[in-house]
């Protein structure tokens, strides 16, 4: 780290956004997707920032400290673990990694842990709550400083433990570098992200920094399902404590019976603390995942099995995840976020388990993301559906109609029925038009979002709204 000019000033604050920038901040221009903070120095500035931090030398007329270091990135990890004490080490924090299920497993790891009577904070996809404190999520994992600056918050607020959803993107952006973790959960690895990581096994090796030293996340246990490859590679990969999960009988947690209800799921399982036998408010065989997941990270965590159950059984709901909308119609509708191949099979497996007549799904991909997995999710989508309904997701700055054209090509393979409404809500209608009583009405790839990126505009838009707009609209016309 080389310091062009240095002088005693006193920070109040550290920001990467300019735009956040307040009086006496530390402004730190990382590279972004689209921008480079570098450009943004002068903004901060005239903010109030006081000192910033770049990667090359930035001329400036102002007399403000300046720092250039050969990282970003990890100087913003590191300045505030620095600035903010370092809060995780004075938390029993889980982290929770994976394609698939990393929000319902937060999810249930934080009930276990409020209904062990434990202050927890959580942070995901959908939001970020310290104690009584709720906020919105913008990222699945924060930048560094808001983590770290959360975390901080976390402590002000009396909590002890906590859960985080760590995407690769975080772990690739050094969003979580250095920030101590005493349990590390592996949930699996499908394809997803590849317009960022390119690769599977580049894929993979974003998800394995969570466990390597060169991240200094310190992870004492490893919760790996091993029925994924991928995480059968990661425990001979990890080299502190591994606890297994799987339906493998091999795995210390695995399943010992395991019955689908309509409203749940009533499954026992073997644990290394004895059997756990447990009436789950969630359903399907990926849901089974996410409890046995949840039920090592507690353990690890030195949660009794009695407040593992309690905690599992009390959280009913993940919004958007297998959410049913229910206006009084004589058919059921799910909502959820499935957004990838795996995801949306796994959803559509469940829901064919399901009684029913027939299935109707609507369905898109976003824009700017991986155009590989379209015909893919199009094939998975006609094949286990009686009818598909190919709409708009967040097209973002494509056009919605060269997503659906990629999808088609994957829905042309197979022999189901299919049709085309490239807006939303008038995809929704029309699925909820066509439902006779019995049919299960399945809206994935959005779930809790209330909102869909059109052209670079956020548009207030929520599956959950429209579908029960829409359903007593229809009941109405038919009183």
């Amino acid at each position: 780290m080389d310091t062009a000019r240095m002088a005693d000033v006193r920070i109040h604050g550290i920001s990467y956004d300019s735009r956040a920038c307040r009086e006496g901040y530390l402004f730190v221009a990382i590279k972004g997707e689209k921008s480079d903070g570098a450009c943004f120095i002068r903004q901060a500035v005239s903010k109030g920032a006081v000192a910033f931090a770049a990667e090359r030398p930035i001329d400036l007329d102002e007399n403000i400290t300046r720092v250039t270091v050969p990282d970003a990135r990890r100087f913003l990890a590191d300045i505030s673990r620095i600035y903010y004490e370092d809060p995780a080490s004075k938390l029993e924090l889980a982290a929770v990694t994976g394609t698939n299920g990393k929000t319902t497993t937060t999810y249930l790891i934080d009930s276990i842990l409020n209904s062990a009577g434990i202050r927890s904070c959580l942070t995901g996809t959908i939001e970020m709550k310290a104690g009584s404190r709720l906020v919105r999520s913008r990222h699945t994992t924060p930048e560094a400083s808001d983590l770290i600056q959360f975390l901080h918050q976390a402590v002000a607020e009396g909590c002890t433990h906590g859960t985080l959803e760590v995407s690769s993107h975080a772990l690739s952006l050094k969003r979580v570098l250095g920030v101590r973790f005493k349990v590390g959960v592996f949930m699996n690895l499908t394809r997803d992200h590849l317009d960022f990581h390119r690769t599977m096994e580049d894929y993979f090796d974003a998800k394995k920094l969570l466990f390597s030293p060169e991240n200094g996340n310190h992870v004492e246990s490893a919760v790996i399902n091993i029925d994924d490859p991928y995480g059968r590679q990661l425990q001979d990969y990890f080299q502190g404590r591994v606890m297994r999960f799987g339906f493998n009988g091999q795995a210390e947690i695995h399943v010992l019976d395991c019955h689908t209800r309509a409203d749940g799921t009533d499954l026992r399982i073997a644990t290394p603390s004895g059997e756990a036998v447990i009436q789950a408010g969630l359903i399907g065989r990926h849901n089974v995942y996410n409890i046995m997941a949840a039920t090592g990270a507690a353990l690890c965590l030195n949660i009794d099995l009695d407040r593992i159950r309690e905690g599992i059984e009390s959280r009913k709901v993940v919004p958007g995840r297998s959410e049913r909308v229910d206006a009084g119609q004589d058919f059921t509708v799910i909502v959820d976020y499935a957004h990838t191949p795996d995801a949306l099979e796994n959803l559509l497996t469940l829901v064919s388990q399901i009684p029913h007549e027939r299935i109707i799904t609507v369905f898109g991909c976003g824009g700017d993301r991986d155009r590989s997995k379209r015909p893919v999710m199009g094939s998975i989508a006609v094949t286990k559906s009686d009818m598909s309904i190919v709409t708009s997701d967040n097209p973002r700055s494509e056009n919605a109609l060269d997503i659906i054209n990629d999808i088609i090509l994957g829905i042309q393979e197979g022999s189901g029925s299919y049709s085309i409404e490239p807006d939303r809500r008038e995809a929704i209608g029309k699925a909820v038009s066509l439902a006779r009583k019995g049919d299960i009405v399945v809206i994935a790839g959005k779930g809790h979002e209330d909102y869909q990126l059109i052209n670079g505009v956020k548009k207030p838009f929520d599956d959950r709204k429209v579908a029960r707009d829409m359903i007593r609209e229809r009941l109405v016309n038919h009183a």
